[in-house]
């Protein structure tokens, strides 16, 4: 019955005031931009601290990779240098992996300019845009909010 329930209801169709519906939709962007740019703040400051930890491990790998190729080339016999190869790596690469908070921005602009546009009082939406437009669950947004909570949490 439930099941029932909720396939008639995402065929449902609401008609809501054209006003009110921008009205939300600039509330929920600009919580959309504040949260984001928090996230966004919180990401340069981890990736920040990531990148000086980085570069503290690769100064040491590079010292002792340093030393022991110096050892190395001191003691290379003719035998040694025929099977050299032509390259020594002194240090790899290293990667910070972090995900990056994106803004949705445009989303909310797309919604707003149509509704802005719309020359009628009031609108039809359906289920998804109601669900989009008014209670603010995008298809990115559970993401998005994974994302915002993990940096909102850095301390910076």
């Amino acid at each position: 019955m439930a099941a029932m329930a909720q396939r008639d209801q995402e065929n449902r169709q609401i008609e809501v005031n054209r006003e009110k519906l921008i009205q939300t939709l600039v509330e929920n962007q600009k919580k959309h931009i504040a949260d984001y740019e928090e996230a966004k703040a919180g990401y340069k400051s981890v990736l920040d601290k990531k990148i000086d930890e980085g570069a503290a491990s690769a100064r040491v790998k590079l010292e002792k990779q340093y030393e022991e190729a110096k050892r190395h080339v001191a003691c290379l016999t003719d035998a040694e240098i025929e099977n050299q190869r032509d390259v020594i790596t002194l240090l790899d690469a290293f990667h910070v992996e972090m995900k990056v908070p994106r803004c949705f921005k445009k989303e909310y602009d797309a919604a707003i300019d149509m509704a802005r546009w719309d020359v009628r009082e009031t609108l039809v939406l359906t289920y998804a845009e109601f669900t989009c437009f008014v209670r603010d669950e995008w298809d990115w947004k559970r993401g998005f909010d994974a994302i915002t909570a993990v940096y909102k949490a850095a301390k910076f």
